[in-house]
């Protein structure tokens, strides 16, 4: 609780996904995490935060599990606003070599790929980041930082 506070205190209240105007923000970076892949794979608020984001041309950045999260922008047909696009996030080896694999309701780049998405992966655990037009996308933790400051290079 203690902790919960401290956190309150120095970012100010938790913000509701469906009282976010995008055009309050240059860019989405979406961390990892396994909570993308429990619940915000499915939620429509995000899905059209992120739709607005991208027609809009801001950046969007996900990394490691982030980009099951990603997974929630759909069209009013339900196609899946990022089919075709290069993406990297946590592969299927890593998630097997970490040990939740089999604890995972899908595995993350295999959905991906099913969904449409061109997915790359590098050496398990290795930095690896890939951008398309305004999405930038890192493979793992090693890839977070290389993903920042390509963001913040293509903010400037």
């Amino acid at each position: 609780m203690e902790h919960a506070q401290q956190a309150l205190k120095a970012f100010g209240p938790l913000l509701k996904l469906h009282e976010v105007d995008i055009d309050d923000y240059a860019a989405v970076v979406l961390p990892g995490g396994h909570g993308p892949v429990v619940d915000l794979f499915d939620d429509a608020h995000l899905g059209g935060l992120l739709a607005q984001a991208d027609k809009g041309g801001k950046l969007i950045g996900a990394v490691c599990h982030g980009p099951a999260a990603l997974l929630s922008a759909k069209d009013a047909e339900g196609n899946w606003l990022f089919a075709g696009r290069r993406m990297t996030a946590f592969t299927d080896e890593e998630e097997q070599l970490f040990g939740t694999a089999e604890g995972a309701p899908w595995l993350l780049a295999s959905r991906l790929r099913e969904m449409g998405a061109i997915h790359t992966g590098g050496t398990a655990y290795q930095q690896h980041n890939v951008t398309d037009g305004n999405l930038f996308t890192g493979q793992n933790p090693a890839s977070s930082a290389k993903m920042a400051e390509d963001m913040i290079a293509a903010l400037r």
